[in-house]
C-alpha cells in the first residue's frame, strides 16, 4: 500500500475523530507492515511505543501508523530498519522527499508496473510462475537453470531485470555467493531475489550484505511478483547510491569440495524424487481432492528440511547430537509422508 492510499484510508476511519487508536491488526493493515515484522521492529529496534488498553492490548495512533508506512516505504528502497527505526515524522517524509528525486527512483515507478523479464534457477517454482494470472503478475520468465553449477552456461547473455533463486535451504554462503554473482553476470540481471525455505540467520545476513534480497518462499506465488519489484528497486537504488549502475560484483569461485562423513545407514531412501513430486503436483490440480498437492508441498518442506538438519550435523560438535536427531526425525517423516501420498496417488489414478 502506498503512501498515499494509506492516509486516504486513514482519514475514512478518523475524519471525525483525530485521537483514533488502533489495534496491531489494523495498524499492520494500514501502514502494510506485517505484524510479525512490527513485533520484530519494536522489540529490536524500538521504532514505536504503542499505548496499552486496560486488557493489554496495543494501541497505535494516528501518528505511529503514518510513521510505519512511511518506514515501510524506506526499508523497501534499501535502507536499513536501523537507520530509519528513530526518524520523526518529518524526517521520514523529507528523506523519503530525497528518494523519490533519485534517477534510479524514477526508475522504481517503471518498475512498480512495468512487465519485469525473469530467469529461474531451480525447478520446482517454474510450472507455479509460468501459470501466474497475467492479469495479476507482469512476470515474464525467459529462461530456467537447473542449479546454480549449470546457470552460467544456461542463462548465458539472456539478459533480464531479475534472477530468481530457488534454494530449498540456505547453507554454505562463503560458497554460494561467488556461484550468485557469476550466474548474475551471465544473465546480466539488475537484481537478484533468493528464495529459500529454512536458512539460518547468518546465511541470510551475509547474502544480504553481499547485495542479494533473501526471502522465504511464499505460499502465495503472487508475492513472488511483489519480491521480484522490492528486489529491483532496491539494487536500482543502491546502484544509484554507489554511482556504479551497471557494474556486476566479482568474487573468486571458491572450492566447495569438502569431505562428509557418511549419513546413517538408517536413513529411509526416497520414495518420489523431485520429478515424481512435481508429476503429481501437476496432475494433482485436475481432480476434486486438494490432498496430493498439499502432501506434495509438505513433502517439500520436509525434504528441504532433511537436508538442511543434515549439513548442519557437523558444524559444531556440541551440536552434532542434536542436529542428528533432527535429520533423523524429518527423514522418518519425510518417508511416512511418501508412503501417504503413493496411497493417495492411486486411489485417485495418478501416474507418477
Amino acid at each position: 500500500m502506498n503512501n498515499e492510499m494509506m492516509n486516504n484510508e486513514i482519514r475514512k476511519s478518523s475524519a471525525n475523530d483525530t485521537n483514533a487508536t488502533y489495534r496491531s491488526g489494523a495498524a499492520a493493515r494500514l501502514s502494510g507492515v506485517p505484524v510479525e515484522t512490527l513485533r520484530v521492529w519494536e522489540r529490536r529496534y524500538g521504532v514505536t511505543d504503542p499505548t496499552r488498553s486496560e486488557r493489554g492490548q496495543r494501541q497505535y495512533s494516528f501518528e505511529d501508523v503514518r510513521r510505519l508506512g512511511l518506514i515501510k516505504q524506506l526499508v523497501d528502497a534499501g535502507n536499513s530498519i536501523g537507520a530509519v527505526a528513530h526518524l520523526d515524522l518529518q524526517q521520514l517524509l523529507a528523506m523519503l522527499s530525497a528518494v523519490a528525486n533519485l534517477p534510479a527512483a524514477q526508475s522504481q515507478v517503471q518498475v512498480s508496473n512495468g512487465l519485469l523479464r525473469i530467469v529461474l534457477v531451480g525447478v520446482m517454482l517454474r510450472q507455479s510462475l509460468i501459470n501466474l494470472n497475467p492479469e495479476q503478475s507482469k512476470l515474464s520468465l525467459v529462461q530456467t537453470a537447473f542449479n546454480l553449477k549449470q546457470a552460467p552456461l544456461q542463462l548465458k547473455d539472456v539478459k533480464v531485470d531479475v534472477m530468481v533463486i530457488e534454494q530449498g535451504e540456505l547453507t554454505a554462503p562463503e560458497e554460494q555467493i561467488p556461484l550468485l554473482s557469476i550466474a548474475q553476470q551471465a544473465c546480466q540481471a539488475t537484481a537478484v531475489l533468493v528464495l529459500y525455505r529454512f536458512a539460518s540467520s547468518d546465511a541470510i545476513r551475509q547474502l544480504r550484505l553481499a547485495g542479494f534480497h533473501v526471502a522465504r518462499i511464499p505460499a502465495d506465488m503472487l508475492e513472488i511478483d511483489h519480491l521480484c519489484r522490492v528486489a529491483m528497486a532496491r539494487a536500482l537504488t543502491l546502484a544509484e547510491q554507489q554511482g556504479r549502475i551497471g557494474r556486476m560484483k566479482k568474487s573468486p569461485i571458491k572450492s566447495s569440495e569438502t569431505a562428509r562423513g557418511k549419513r546413517n545407514n538408517l536413513i529411509p531412501a526416497r520414495l518420489l524424487d523431485d520429478d515424481n513430486l512435481m508429476h503429481i503436483a501437476k496432475f494433482a490440480t485436475s481432480i476434486h481432492c486438494e490432498c496430493p498437492r498439499h502432501l506434495v508441498d509438505l513433502l517439500q518442506m520436509l525434504s528441504s528440511f532433511e537436508r538442511y538438519s543434515a549439513q548442519c550435523e557437523n558444524r559444531n560438535e556440541d551440536d552434532a547430537s542434536l542436529h542428528r536427531d533432527l535429520h533423523h526425525t524429518a527423514a522418518h517423516a519425510r518417508s511416512s509422508l511418501e508412503q501417504a501420498l503413493v496411497r493417495v496417488a492411486q486411489a485417485e489414478g495418478i501416474q507418477y
